[in-house]
């Protein structure tokens, strides 16, 4: 039986073109702990990589262990409750349930395939990179 994290990588890379991540590029890395113990421990045989790649709006998912713009290191669980709509990734994140390694705002990109919580009246509209990623112009 295909897991929750196995589905939703494999649900993903079907989709193909994402409208949402038209004009955006980034690679991000997952690395998924088996638990949520000794989490400093990253043994290889309790390890799950998926590196997404989006290309103006084309997305796929494969197991490949390369650099990426973002590494994110999460725990199984929180994972899962991520992609089910219980957790959200950049609330994770600032309350330190997982780790970015490199660019930030390709978690917040990411954040727009996931679903909200349950009983959400739908999605609001993507917020570009270009305003996530903002310089502070001097005035």
């Amino acid at each position: 039986m295909t897991g929750t994290v196995e589905s939703f990588f494999a649900g993903l890379a079907d989709l193909g073109h994402v409208a949402t991540w038209e004009r955006e590029f980034a690679t991000i890395r997952f690395d998924i702990l088996e638990s949520d113990e000794n989490e400093q421990d990253h043994h290889p045989d309790r390890l799950e990589r998926w590196y997404v790649t989006i290309a103006d709006g084309t997305v796929s998912a494969t197991r490949q262990d390369r650099p990426a713009d973002a590494i994110v290191r999460v725990s199984r669980p929180r994972f899962e409750a991520m992609v089910k709509g219980q957790v959200n990734a950049q609330a994770a994140f600032l309350r330190g349930l997982l780790t970015v390694e490199g660019k930030v705002a390709a978690l917040v990109l990411f954040q727009r395939c996931l679903p909200g919580p349950a009983g959400s009246k739908g999605r609001v509209a993507p917020i570009p990179a270009a305003t996530v990623t903002a310089q502070r112009r001097d005035t």
